[in-house]
């Protein structure tokens, strides 16, 4: 029963910390206290502590750190966390560790998304206005991913709903 009463506050207290994320309309959204194109790497790490692990990979995600395992913050799995050449989080992509529906994030995030696919046939939800990604696993209803960004700007729209 103990366990059971456990994974009931954990998903209400996930509920919560979700519903609290609260868009703007020039603002990338929030995840933990961590804002893309505003939060620093020295941040992060004063934040959440030693990364499981520092990466360069080239390119555009070429700077970033890793935690997972024994480092995994509350409520995921896996988190990484993209810097810029001066050290901006620019991008972060967090694996959640509850399972997480479609029909849960339309509830807490809205329909103002635009619906993609990708090449390798995963469905995701763009939410332009405030720089969230949600990538849904093959079967399109369980949550894979959320990735964090900053807001698109400009007139280009992309707002819509599907």
């Amino acid at each position: 029963m103990r366990v059971a009463q456990l994974r009931i506050i954990s998903w209400v207290l996930l509920i919560a910390g979700v519903l609290l994320w609260v868009p703007s309309q020039s603002q990338a959204k929030s995840w933990k206290g961590v804002t893309p194109g505003k939060t620093t790497r020295k941040q992060v790490i004063e934040k959440f502590g030693e990364p499981s692990k520092e990466f360069s990979r080239g390119g555009k995600l070429s700077d970033g750190i890793n935690y997972k395992g024994d480092e995994a913050i509350e409520g995921a799995l896996e988190t990484n966390f993209f810097f810029n050449k001066h050290g901006i989080s620019f991008r972060i992509d967090v694996f959640p560790a509850r399972e997480i529906t479609r029909a849960q994030v339309k509830r807490i995030f809205g329909k103002n998304y635009v619906e993609r696919v990708t090449r390798s046939e995963h469905i995701f939800f763009n939410y332009t206005k405030v720089g969230m990604l949600v990538f849904f696993e093959k079967d399109a209803n369980l949550v894979l991913t959320f990735v964090f960004t900053e807001p698109e700007t400009g007139s280009k729209g992309g707002g819509g709903t599907r």
